[in-house]
C-alpha cells in the first residue's frame, strides 16, 4: 500500500497539484483509515508518513492529516468511496472564487467531470466541512469531485489513481477556462 500511496503523492507533487506540505490521501479498510499524516509532503511518502485511524475519534487521529474528520464522514456517508484524494490545484482554486460551478470547456473535462459544484464553507468555519463536503457527495451520487471555495478539491473513488485522475482532469480544464478567458478579454 505505500508503494501507491507514494506513487499517488509523487504524481500530484509534481504535476503541481499540492505544494509542499499540501494535500492528503487515504484508503478505507475495513476497520478503519490509512490515510497522510498532518504536515506531511506528499512527495516521496514513506510508510512513517501515514496513520492508520478508526472510524470513530480516538488519539490516533492527532498524527493524522488535519483533514481526517472530512475523509472519515466520506467513507462513512458514501458506500462506494475506497480512497480520497484532497489537493489544491491553484487554477481550479483561482476559479473557485468567482465561480459557483466549474464547466469544462474541453472533450476530456466534459466527458469525464460534467460540471463540478464549488462549496462555500467560510475559513474561521472549516470545522463544518466534514459535514458540508460528506453531505454533499451524499446529496449528489452521481459526483465524485467537489471545490471548496478558495481551498481545493475532495475526490473519491475506487483507488487513488482514479481519484487523481479526477482531480488532474478538473485543474487541466480549469488552465483551459482561464486561458481561454486571457484570450477573449484580450
Amino acid at each position: 500500500m505505500i508503494s501507491e500511496f507514494r506513487r499517488i503523492g509523487n504524481m500530484l507533487f509534481l504535476s503541481h497539484l499540492v505544494d509542499v506540505s499540501g494535500g492528503n490521501l487515504s484508503v478505507k479498510t475495513k476497520d478503519g483509515v490509512w490515510i497522510t499524516k498532518t504536515k506531511k509532503s506528499l512527495y516521496n511518502l514513506r510508510g512513517k508518513d501515514i496513520v492508520k485511524i478508526p472510524f470513530e475519534k480516538s488519539v490516533a487521529w492527532n498524527a493524522a492529516s488535519s483533514e481526517a474528520a472530512v475523509h472519515i464522514n466520506i467513507y462513512k456517508n458514501i458506500e462506494s468511496a475506497k480512497a480520497i484524494v484532497h489537493a489544491h490545484p491553484v487554477n481550479c482554486i483561482a476559479l473557485s472564487l468567482k465561480e459557483k460551478i466549474i464547466k469544462p470547456l474541453d472533450y476530456e473535462g466534459s466527458l469525464f467531470l460534467g460540471s463540478v459544484d464549488v462549496v462555500d464553507i467560510e475559513y474561521d468555519k472549516w470545522g463544518k466541512a466534514k459535514d458540508v463536503i460528506s453531505s454533499y457527495f451524499k446529496n449528489h451520487p452521481q459526483k465524485q469531485i467537489v471545490a471548496a471555495k478558495g481551498h481545493g478539491v475532495f475526490a473519491y473513488a475506487d483507488t487513488l489513481f482514479d481519484a487523481l485522475t479526477n482531480v488532474s482532469a478538473l485543474e487541466n480544464s480549469c488552465k483551459i477556462i482561464q486561458t481561454n478567458a486571457f484570450r477573449n478579454a484580450t
